[in-house]
Order: structure tokens, then sequence, then C-alpha cells
């Protein structure tokens, strides 16, 4: 039998005593690490659940979602999922855009596990095949002049960050004299400007000048300095940017339209323009009215601990915390919420919302609406998902935007006798259309 070292007997307790102590401070110890290892692990969650929505990535939606099983000379059979069984609309992409097939709603379901979309029109001569493809819930693609033979412009916004690239299609009253009021038009977080294509119709058709523009981080465009994205903190500075070039170059009005992200941004623009008196009235298409409401509803998704939640939205908007998750300045997120814009709202405002949106959830919208109804008409579209009002219901979305405007901007058109859509979703390809999201 080995003997005990003096060491040995140094550190054995002497005393019952003497052993609870040194089982307390064993327990102590342990203790201390494990708070150590779960704090660091709630930092490490909470700095990715924040940096999350401020990292630029366009190339998640390009990503191929939809297996196509099978390809007819009318029609095309996909796995059933919320979005292939959606009512309304929907286009497919294939090989980067060199494949694009608009397809109508849902008619059947060849089997229980897949959907049936009729074919309505080709963009590209290459043909769809059997194998994944990626949704476009832009519908259209290419350019305005690829995808509705508007004539179009390259312009670039001189923004505080550098040039940024936009669309410029110029519309003309009956006497030929060129429009003085201008849209501009802002996609949203991840998006593009193709997301505007779906409006441009109606609104050329309204003889309403159109810039559909780009912002900072956006591909093609000029970065930010910590290239983060800010959540319309920040980007609504290159809308103010556009808003200042239209009345450059012959705007007298301005009409601000946006998606999502791009919604948030134009009513941070409206309310911190300096501006305000030209822009005329709101668009907003299932707009991010309160960014902090957005995130605890996804961390909550994803089953986030509260103590998470907290932590990262204190990452966002502290100068501390800005620091962990790379931005050079928090975010004001308690200035993108309804009751601040309910404060320093101004202007007349469409806000329409998918009701089944899982992106933008439209209970804000809602409220918004509540607490201005003198100035925001909110219109729900029940069955449509985020930003896809126009695919599930295109007249009914062409038609309630054409009468806001017509209203607000007395525009000598009478929506009524108008033909809405004013581009169908079944029409013709344009000469040299392509399928690319621009």
């Amino acid at each position: 039998m080995m003997r005990a070292t003096p060491f040995d007997r140094m550190l054995r307790p002497r005393s019952e005593q003497g052993r609870w102590a040194r089982a307390t401070a064993v327990g102590t110890a342990g203790a201390g690490v494990a708070f150590v290892i779960s704090a660091g692990m709630l930092a490490v969650g909470a700095r990715v659940m924040a940096r999350l929505p401020l990292v630029p990535n366009q190339s998640m939606r390009h990503r191929p979602d939809v297996p196509v099983r099978a390809v007819h000379a009318d029609r095309v059979h996909l796995d059933e999922t919320p979005e292939t069984a959606r009512g309304g609309y929907l286009a497919l992409r294939q090989q980067g855009g060199a494949v694009h097939w608009r397809l109508g709603p849902v008619t059947g379901r060849p089997t229980p596990t897949t959907v049936s979309r009729p074919v309505i029109g080709r963009d590209t001569a290459a043909a769809l095949e059997v194998g994944r493809a990626t949704t476009n819930g832009f519908f259209w693609a290419g350019t305005p002049a690829t995808a509705h033979g508007l004539e179009t412009e390259e312009v670039e916004v001189d923004s505080p960050v550098g040039p940024m690239p936009a669309w410029l299609v110029r519309a003309h009253d009956d006497q030929g004299a060129e429009s003085d009021t201008w849209a501009i038009l802002v996609h949203g977080h991840g998006a593009t400007r193709g997301e505007a294509l779906r409006a441009l119709p109606l609104l050329h058709a309204l003889g309403i000048t159109t810039l559909t523009i780009t912002y900072r981080n956006d591909t093609g465009a000029p970065v930010s300095a910590d290239r983060m994205m800010h959540l319309g903190a920040a980007e609504w500075e290159d809308a103010e940017a556009a808003v200042e070039h239209a009345l450059a170059h012959g705007a007298r009005r301005v009409v601000l339209m946006g998606w999502s992200m791009g919604g948030g941004i134009v009513l941070r623009t409206s309310v911190l323009s300096a501006h305000r008196d030209e822009i005329a009235a709101l668009v907003l298409d299932s707009p991010a009215v309160d960014w902090r409401d957005i995130l605890v509803y996804h961390a909550t998704a994803l089953k986030a601990p509260p103590a998470m939640r907290r932590l990262a939205l204190w990452m966002m908007t502290s100068r501390l915390g800005a620091r962990m998750v790379r931005l050079h300045e928090p975010l004001a997120l308690h200035e993108m919420r309804p009751e601040f814009y309910a404060r320093t709202l101004r202007h007349r405002t469409l806000l329409l919302h998918a009701m089944d949106d899982t992106t933008v959830p439209p209970g804000p919208s809602r409220r918004l609406a509540d607490l201005r109804g003198d100035l925001v008409r909110f219109v729900p579209f029940p069955g449509a998902s985020h930003t896809r009002e126009w695919n599930r219901d295109p007249q009914r979305w062409e038609r309630t935007v054409a009468r806001h405007l017509v209203e607000v901007l007395d525009l000598p058109v009478d929506v009524e006798a108008m033909d809405l859509p004013v581009r169908r979703p079944d029409s013709p390809a344009q000469e040299g259309s392509i399928g690319l999201r621009l």
C-alpha cells in the first residue's frame, strides 16, 4: 500500500467541517466556470443574432428552393410548399437567369405532394428543366426595358457614400410635356431594384416619372464605412439623395414607395427629409414599421432565450454593444416604431400589408394606421406572403395604389376606366427579355 505523502496529508481535510469547506470551494469554482461558459455562450449567440440582419446578403435569395418534378408544354409540376401552393402568380429561374418562366395560379394537384401551375409566359429561349429552380417573387426579371418595354435610363444618384445606380423611366402628359411628379422606389433588405418592376407599368400609365434606386451595400453600389446594413437608420440618406436628384432634374413633387425594409427607409426619409414639403405621398408595401418587433419575432421563432434577445438588442442599440457587432454607430431602433412615426408623420400614406407575412408581421402596420387614421390607410391582403400582394391579386393591388395616388396627387386619370393590371401577367415577353434579377 502506498504511504501518504506530506503533500497529501496537507490537502486532506482534518475534520468534517474541513471536508464541507473543501466541497463548497470545489462547487463554487465549478459554478463559476459554468457561469463563465454559459455567459460566453450567451454573448456569442447574441452577437450572431444581432449580426444576422445587419450583414448584406443578396445570395440567399438566389439559391434554388423549389424542386421541379415535371415540365409540360402548358404546365409545370412542383413540389408543394407554402410558396408554390399559395394563390397568385409566381416565376421560376434556373441557371442563374438563363431560364425564366412565368406561372399562373395553381390549377391542380397531380400527386399528393405536388401542385400544377400553368405556364403563362417565357422570358427566355432556354427551357425549364426537371430539377431545382429558384422562385422569383418579383415575377418580372431584367430591367424596365427588357421586362416592360419602358424606355429606361441608367443614372447615378450622388449619395453621402458615393454614386448609386438607379433606373430612370420618364413619363409625359398628353401634350408630351415631361411629368414633374416623380416616384422614388426603394427595395427591401437583401432584394434588388427588380422588386419595383411590378409597380412600374402602373406608375408610368398614371404619368409619374420613376426613379428606382439602390442604396449602400447593394450589389454594384458603394459600401458603407462599416460594410453593414443599418435597417434604414442610415440608408434613408440614400433615399434623401434620390429626392434631391429628382428635385434637381425637374420634379416639383415626390412620391416615396418602398417594400419591406424599403418601406421603413421611406418612412424614415419622410420624417427626416429636408424636403418634406415636396414629398406628396407615401406607398408602403409590407413595410418594416417596427424593427424591434421584427427582431424579437424572429428571435422567438428561433427559440432564443429572452436574455439572449435582450443582449442582442443591446448590442445593436448601445455604443459599446455596436462595437461588438462591428457597427460604427448604434441603431436608433427607438425611432423606427409606430409610436415615433405617429408623432412625426405628416404625409398621406397607403399601407398595404400581406396578412400571411412571416418576415415582417403586419401588427405594427395596423397599429400605425390605428394611431394615425387621419393620414394612414391600411389595406390588408389575406393569403399573401411578404411583399407578394401584387402577386396574389395584381388587379386589386394596382387599383388600390392608383386610387390613392390619383386622389392625393389630383391626377387627371379615371381609375375605374383603367384596364388593370396595366401589364398582364400573361403578356408576351418583350424582345430581348432576360431572366436576370438586377
